[in-house]
């Protein structure tokens, strides 16, 4: 997450995305392996760029990278093909580019309908295809089951994209 919401990272935020809409819920987005928060990274920040081979990428603003312990219950659990076809949404829809507002939508839908059921939010197959995605509704947890912040690493540039090993390409952050 850009390092200025660091601070609040684990309180998640009401903003669009995948899980979550503009002034909507608070959602907190947490993944594993961090090869695939790395490549989430990428797909937000670099990938919409068009960069001519050989050409240094643009910087970036500095990033945080929070490690967290989690003990969260009532999670809607996505990973497999028979609670997505209940639900009514494809891997492929989970795992759709950024730019794809329609898989989005089935995304938030699932979501709104999740929240409102009360579960504490919920895990699915990542984005990335690296490892899987856990969505908290940071607004229904009980004190109980907060995520607990473990470690904190600031990025001033992104590591090297595990999509694409051996090729270290990076963002620097130009002050």
């Amino acid at each position: 997450m850009a390092a200025r919401f660091a601070t609040t990272a684990l309180d998640g935020r009401a903003a669009t995305g995948r899980w979550g809409t503009e002034g909507g819920y608070p959602v907190l987005y947490l993944g594993r392996p961090t090869d695939s928060v790395t490549v989430e990274a990428y797909r937000h920040l670099v990938d919409p760029l068009v960069i001519d081979p050989g050409q240094p990428l643009p910087p970036i603003r500095p990033r945080a990278l929070i490690t967290c312990t989690v003990n969260a219950s009532t999670i809607l659990d996505l990973r497999s093909a028979a609670t997505r076809t209940l639900v009514g949404v494809t891997l492929d829809q989970l795992q759709s580019d950024t730019t794809d507002k329609t898989a989005y939508a089935v995304c938030q839908n699932i979501s709104a309908a999740a929240h409102q059921l009360e579960y504490h939010g919920l895990i699915t197959p990542a984005a990335t295809k690296l490892g899987e995605t856990l969505v908290l509704f940071t607004d229904l947890l009980p004190p109980e089951e907060q995520p607990v912040r473990t470690r904190e690493e600031m990025w001033t540039q992104l590591p090297p994209d595990p999509r694409n090993p051996g090729q270290h390409r990076r963002l620097t952050v130009v002050r």
